[in-house]
């Protein structure tokens, strides 16, 4: 919760009894946490939903418009270019339209002062502090008595008992280039004041694509990522679900492109239904992560891996090693092409002709590399059980 209940209640009654109008304060889950109607607290706002979504004004209407509205003017709370809550005043549109832009402002300077004050800036950060060391807990499987914990989780919000499937999201360029600009000798705290807003905001973009009512929790995941767990429907068929999630990746990307000139590369779990096993759907979008990042994939499926689902639990220095011993590759630059040869050859299941087609060469071409690369390393990349251990040195040599 962005903003405590009792600062916005303070808000709403301090600004209802000037306009005398039924004011309302919903959180950034669109439920109602102060209002001059004490009956609607706890319930769900369609209207402040959309506003959060757009981060523009909503005009309601007609009561049956949008879930749990009434007619009247519904408008985000900003602090520091972050929209941190709706305000909404009731009654004809026509006749409150003004005075909604005046709660709006009157709105912002009473959250700005709270701000100002420290109460609100420490509440802020102790809340966010407390969300992200639960998902922490949780995706770490550190927690000792579940009950205890999913009961921590309903103060969040947050089902753990949801079917879920982990995505690291992770940034392209983000810290060379606050490296060079805190790095600067110009620099002063408010560069990292607007890394941190930045930050801030990136998070923001992504939770607005989120659909409502949602139930899916994002947490940063270090300085340049994101961690996304994502609610799904495991009866969904598998391809349907993976196209669902493939799209909603994708449109998140492409809004940090255009937004923000912002590249990203994701990488995405399997789907686990338990609280105990989300550790493994994380640790699996952070391998399918690294091998987008390797091999310059935008977006990448831990199940789509093949050997290379394990070769990053090996160390450096052991896949260097099997590189030197199986793929030889000093002296296999020699051959043309060579290792590109390799790699083609075996995408092509092994046959000279397609492979030979997708190089544009010659099959007799074709032919010589491949001799050349047995009489190099000893290893036939046309024999079955030698091609093999090519294949597992050449994925480990790709990612050196």
């Amino acid at each position: 919760m962005l903003i405590p209940r009792e600062i916005a209640q303070s808000i709403v009654e301090e600004t209802g009894s000037i306009m005398k109008r039924d004011i309302h304060f919903t959180d950034e889950e669109a439920r109602i946490i102060a209002s001059m109607d004490a009956g609607r607290v706890g319930d769900f706002h369609e209207g402040a939903a959309e506003v959060l979504r757009t981060e523009q004004k909503v005009v309601v209407y007609s009561r049956k418009t949008l879930e749990g509205t009434r007619p009247g003017v519904i408008m985000p709370v900003r602090l520091h270019d972050q929209v941190v809550g709706v305000i909404g005043i009731t009654g004809d549109p026509g006749e409150v339209g003004r005075l909604g832009v005046l709660l709006q402002r009157m709105t912002q300077i009473l959250v700005r002062e709270a701000y100002k004050e420290g109460y609100l800036e420490e509440q802020l950060e102790l809340e966010n502090q407390a969300r992200e060391t639960f998902v922490k807990e949780w995706a770490d499987n550190s927690f000792d008595d579940e009950k205890l914990f999913a009961t921590r989780g309903w103060i969040f919000n947050i089902n753990i008992y949801k079917a879920r499937v982990a995505v690291i999201l992770e940034l392209e360029g983000f810290e060379d280039y606050w490296y060079a600009r805190i790095g600067s000798p110009d620099a002063d705290v408010l560069e990292e004041v607007r890394l941190q807003r930045y930050r801030r905001a990136i998070e923001n973009l992504i939770s607005r694509h989120f659909p409502e009512k949602n139930e899916h929790v994002l947490v940063p995941n270090g300085t340049s990522s994101y961690m996304l767990l994502l609610s799904v429907n495991e009866h969904m068929d598998y391809q349907q679900r993976k196209k669902l999630l493939t799209s909603r990746m994708e449109e998140i990307q492409s809004a940090l492109d255009k937004t923000y000139d912002q590249r990203s590369v994701a990488g995405i779990g399997n789907l686990y239904d338990s609280p105990r096993e989300l550790w493994k759907s994380v640790e699996e979008a952070d391998r399918a992560l690294r091998f987008g990042v390797d091999h310059k994939r935008p977006l990448f499926y831990f199940e789509d891996l093949g050997v290379e689902s394990f070769m990053y639990d090996l160390s450096q220095s052991v896949r260097t090693d099997f590189i030197q011993r199986k793929l030889r590759p000093e002296l296999l630059a020699a051959i043309p092409d060579c290792f590109n040869t390799i790699d083609t050859f075996y995408k092509n299941d092994g046959s000279i002709k397609k492979t030979a087609e997708s190089l544009h060469i010659h099959k007799n071409t074709l032919q010589y590399r491949l001799k050349k690369v047995k009489e190099v390393t000893g290893y036939d990349p046309r024999d079955i059980n030698d091609s093999t251990l090519l294949q597992i040195a050449l994925a480990f040599y790709k990612i050196t």
